[in-house]
């Protein structure tokens, strides 16, 4: 079989069509997914956070979702103060060198114990009654540890 002008125009044109068009129908059907854990307005919730917006919460509860469903709960055990990031070795050696103003950096934990089975470390979506639903990133203690426990650490810079 030859390949005419007339075949090769209308492949190529609709070629062009379907890649125009696959795109934007896969950008719509992700648009159109809810529940994830970076929506908008969950992350809204984390704006001007700090340890002293966890601190009355230790000893609660809050509900692990994953996919829409609720697939545990974690029991807040206690929030750590890392404090500021320390200045690093090649800014103490420059002194003499023009310092750069950068924003301070400030760092807590977050530690949890579980209930159910074990989670995997990734991204979660926790639910509490007065905080609301927020993404967080849970790093299990390690295998064998029983209770299960999972740290989130957040690095603000202020």
């Amino acid at each position: 079989m030859s390949l005419t002008r007339r075949r090769f125009i209308e492949t190529a044109s609709l070629t062009m069509l379907a890649t125009a068009a696959l795109p934007a129908g896969l950008a719509q059907s992700a648009a159109k997914l809810s529940g994830t854990p970076f929506d908008p307005e969950k992350i809204a919730v984390l704006d001007g956070i700090s340890e002293l917006t966890f601190k009355p919460f230790i000893g609660e509860g809050f509900a692990v979702i994953q996919a829409n469903r609720k697939i545990g709960s974690l029991t807040l055990l206690s929030v750590t103060s890392a404090g500021s990031a320390p200045e690093s070795p090649q800014a103490q050696s420059a002194r003499s060198a023009p310092k750069h103003v950068g924003a301070p950096i400030t760092s807590f934990s977050l530690r949890f114990k579980g209930s159910g089975a074990p989670l995997p470390q990734a991204t979660y979506t926790l639910d509490q009654d007065s905080l609301g639903t927020f993404p967080l990133f849970l790093v299990p203690a390690g295998p064998g540890v029983n209770p299960q426990t999972y740290t989130a650490t957040f690095t603000l810079l202020d």
